[in-house]
């Protein structure tokens, strides 16, 4: 009995470790889905924000079809300078105050 125990600690060693390598294997293939996922989280937290902003976007929405393509454009172009310095200011704000 002694020998058939020991037989089986070392299958299930050697079980543990096949485990432990296919799980190594599957965490090196999961990466490359990385990048969607974070494109997917974006995207849903996005549409969860327009969802719990309607009269916002609704707004939004309306004053864009009220205004001249040219006017839109440039609101268009200013609206993203303010975020990309919104963005730049979290990002240093975050190394200046924050480490």
């Amino acid at each position: 009995m002694n020998e058939r125990l020991l037989e089986l600690r070392e299958q299930r060693g050697l079980l543990r470790a096949r485990c432990a390598s296919g799980r190594e294997t599957l965490a090196q293939h999961a990466n490359a889905f990385n990048p969607a996922f974070v494109v997917a989280d974006f995207v849903w937290g996005g549409a969860k924000w327009v969802r719990q902003h309607p009269v916002l976007t609704g707004s939004v929405f309306a004053v864009s079809l009220c205004l001249k393509p040219r006017r839109l454009w440039r609101l268009w172009r200013w609206s993203r300078r303010i975020y990309a310095l919104r963005n730049g200011w979290k990002k240093l704000s975050r190394k200046l105050f924050f480490r």
